[in-house]
Formats: C-alpha cells, structure tokens, sequence
C-alpha cells in the first residue's frame, strides 16, 4: 500500500508547489480517487452534485463517494495553499450530518479524517495526514478509503481506536502539565516515599522532610529552551608554588535571543522559531529553497534542518535529542514534505543564524 499512497499524493504535492487553485485542485482529487478503485462513470465519484434535504433545501458537497447509490463518505475540497480555518470543517460536518454519514474528509494543504460518534455532540478529527510521500498514516488512509477493501465498520472501529488514543494522549498532556506546574511537591512526595521504602524507619519523618524541602525540584518538557549553568572547582597544581589550588572552570554560556521585542529564547528554540517564522512567511518555497537560506554549513555536520525521509536514512539512535521531533514541531514545505530543525547550537554557530535572522529582517536581541 505505500506504493498505493505515493501515487495518490504524488500529483497532490506537486499541485500544492505550483500552487494551483481549488477547481483544479478538485479535478485532480477526483482522478486521484480513481486510483483507489472508485470509477465516475458509475456514478461512484459525484462532483458537487444537488442532493434534496427536507422539502424546499439542498446541499452541494465538493465530493460525495458512493456505491450501488449508497452514500459513503463527503470530502471538502480547499485549495493545496489554503490554511484551515474552523468554517471549512463546519461545512464538512455539516454536510456529513445532512447525509447522515459518520465519516468525512477535508483535502486542501493537508488530508483530515472526521468521524461522527453515534450519539456525539459534533465530529471530531481523528487522523491528519500531510501531504508528502512515505508516509505511514498516508498508507492507512488509502488502505480505508481504497473501493476494494472499504468497509463502514472497518473504518468506524479504526476511528473508535483512534478516539480512545487522542483521549490516552490527551491524559498524559495533563498530567505533564500538572508535573511542570508543581513539580516541587510531586518531586518530593515521590521521594518521600522511595527513601520511606528503602530506608524504612532510619531516617524519621521530620528529618526527612527538613531534608527535601532544602532542595529545589523542577521538570519541565525535553526540548524546552533550558539550559543547566554547571560550576566546578577541580583542584590544579601550581607549579611555581607547589601549592593546590582552586581553578574554576568556565560556565555554560546562557545567551538567549528575542526576536521582534518578544520573550527571549535559548539557543535551540531562537533557531527553531526563526525557521517557523520564515517558513510561515514563505508558503511556497520547497524545502531545497528553504535549505538554501538556512545552510547546512551554519550548524554544521547535523545542518540546521533535515526531512524526515533524510534522518531515518541515518538510522539515528538518538533523533530526538539531535532534533525537534515532537509531533507539533515537525515543519513542512510548500509540497508537504516534513522537515526538523536541529537542536544542537552553542554561542559559536548560532551566530550564523542571529546574522542571518538579521539579514532576514528579523530584528535580534541577546541577552544574558
């Protein structure tokens, strides 16, 4: 099926770096459904056709896929450069509960699957694909939504599953915000307990106690803009005394950037949102474009942004400490393709980009 995939999004991400517009975007949707299975002369691929609702009304859906007359699924088309706005999912859903559909697709710069829980208060979005070849969720939708093997009820038990994995993730966000915003006390009642377990009745509770609260705890997410000021005090010989004595070694540099006037950010995250910015500013630049402003040769050896098609070629171990890998910080270019910004910057390369964030337009400050 990943061959399935790259021919379905092929001739999508190339629509979406030439920027064409939504009729002919749409056009090209349907042929790409052709590849899935389902044939237009059989009526399977209706192009915003009239459908009655109620006595006097009818809608008209961009796309409506259908077998043997049954409905099966809407799809709402916006253009490869158009940005969701909460308008085109009311539309899509509003068509889906017209139809009495429990599953609907909005395709303009990304693929999103909406899936209607039987007594739900509206739709929720339970899959979102970008456009780029390879890519292991775009092998699932078309495994779906291919005419030969779809199935209501497969869909509908895939969409439950996905629902119950937002909800787990969901949890888990909480409960890292809730460690982030008190990690003092979840820090030492954890440790409270541990040396309770370990130790039993050696240490009494009040010592304990006095002890843990003269030490401070914090937590805070992996990749946030921190950085750990580490001091040293190694005993050296002096040779024209013959005396020991203390020779400290030199601190971590803490130099954070602000950009435009706003909160000043370590060194990773500076780089970071100077890539986001120019990217957001530049929708239709590939990422060899994006690549050519943003050197390699500023980071060095790891380059200051990878596709994601690049670092599993590596086989790196470590990925996700050399890059920003969380799922809401991987970038994409013009054609959908995903991309990462390194992570990995002290004072002598990150120079290179505060000077090419300046040369940009961008306005930098530093500041201890």
């Amino acid at each position: 099926m990943q061959d399935k995939w790259n021919q379905f999004v092929y001739d999508l991400c190339v629509a979406k770096k030439n920027g064409v517009d939504e009729s002919r975007y749409h056009s090209m949707i349907e042929m790409q459904l052709q590849l899935l299975g389902w044939a237009k002369y059989r009526n399977e691929i209706c192009h915003k056709t009239n459908l009655s609702i109620g006595s006097n009304g009818f809608i008209q859906p961009d796309i409506l896929v259908q077998k043997e007359d049954e409905k099966l699924f809407v799809i709402e088309v916006k253009r490869p450069l158009h940005t969701q706005i909460p308008r085109d999912c009311d539309q899509l859903v509003s068509y889906m509960r017209q139809l009495k559909l429990n599953v609907g697709i909005y395709i303009g710069e990304k693929i999103e699957i909406f899936y209607d829980q039987p007594d739900a208060e509206n739709p929720v979005s339970v899959l979102t694909v970008p456009l780029e070849l390879n890519n292991e969720f775009g092998v699932r939708f078309v495994e779906l939504f291919n005419k030969e093997n779809f199935s209501k009820e497969t869909i509908s038990k895939f969409c439950e599953g996905r629902i119950e994995e937002i909800r787990r993730q969901d949890k888990l966000k909480e409960f890292k915000e809730l460690l982030i915003s008190d990690s003092q006390k979840q820090i030492t009642d954890a440790l409270k307990a541990y040396i309770n377990g370990k130790y039993g009745n050696i240490f009494i509770d009040d010592s304990v106690d006095e002890m843990l609260s003269s030490l401070i705890f914090t937590a805070m997410p992996r990749y946030a803009p921190q950085q750990l000021t580490v001091l040293s005090t190694p005993i050296v010989t002096s040779p024209m005394l013959g005396t020991d004595v203390v020779k400290p070694k030199k601190q971590y540099d803490n130099t954070k950037f602000s950009i435009n006037g706003g909160y000043p950010l370590f060194k990773n995250r500076f780089v970071y949102q100077i890539v986001k910015m120019y990217v957001a500013e530049h929708p239709t630049k590939s990422f060899a474009e994006i690549e050519q402003v943003f050197k390699p040769e500023y980071q060095g050896s790891m380059g200051v942004i990878r596709t994601i098609d690049y670092i599993r070629s590596k086989g790196y171990k470590d990925a996700k400490s050399r890059y920003f890998m969380g799922k809401d910080e991987v970038l994409y270019d013009s054609c959908g393709v995903s991309f990462v910004v390194c992570t990995q910057w002290k004072i002598d390369n990150v120079t290179n980009v505060v000077n090419l964030a300046r040369r940009l337009g961008y306005n930098v400050s530093a500041s201890e």
